[in-house]
């Protein structure tokens, strides 16, 4: 009979089967949401790859055009995050519309639905670009736009409840070689703050 050390650790050399994606060395990130008028404070974070240059807007990013914030990986690979913050729902742009839009730039063809985080999307794949269109759950968005307490509270749900993109272009060789680092960093996006709970 196996002893209990020695079975653990046959365990743990050959149980290794279905063994998770090797995670890269990252840093933990925060990042903000766009202009409040009263304060502006961090709404996202995600696992950032080591070796990643990261790029923080200068001045105002109330135009919905500005990212975020952008990456440069090797000088020539971008990553840009946006978010589009809505008074309601009439003003959300479809999820799709943006992936077409997305298609006809680029030429990619693969779509694939995606959900993580209280939010659900799709994600376009092609030869030089790796994108995620993603909004937050009906009833989430819904409880962030009704339970604010205060005017400042009210800002900082509604950029909470914004819809983001995150857009990775490059070369194909690029794209090709830090495909699991871009898929490991939007796999990670996420709201800082837990979603109050509709009681």
């Amino acid at each position: 009979m196996m002893k209990p050390k020695f079975l653990l650790l046959f365990l743990l050399l050959t149980g290794c089967q279905e063994c998770p994606e090797k995670v890269p060395p990252f840093t933990q990130q925060e990042f903000s949401g766009r202009e409040e008028l009263l304060v502006r404070r961090p709404v996202y974070r995600a696992k950032v790859p080591v070796g990643w240059i990261r790029l923080d807007p200068q001045g105002s990013i109330r135009d919905t055009t500005e990212p975020n914030v952008s990456f440069l990986i090797e000088d020539s690979l971008t990553v840009t995050v946006h978010t589009f913050p809505s008074e309601g729902l009439e003003e959300r742009i479809p999820v799709a519309a943006q992936i077409e839009r997305w298609k006809r730039q680029s030429g990619a063809t693969t779509v694939t639905p995606i959900s993580h985080g209280g939010f659900a999307g799709l994600s376009l794949e092609g030869p030089s670009i790796l994108a995620w269109s993603m909004q937050l759950d009906l009833e989430h968005y819904q409880v962030l736009s009704f339970l604010a307490s205060s005017p400042l509270e009210e800002e900082h749900f509604k950029q909470m409840r914004a819809d983001y993109t995150i857009k990775a272009m490059g070369s194909p060789e690029l794209i090709e070689r830090y495909k699991e680092e871009l898929h490991f960093f939007a796999g990670s996006f996420e709201l800082i703050q837990e979603i109050p709970k509709n009681t």
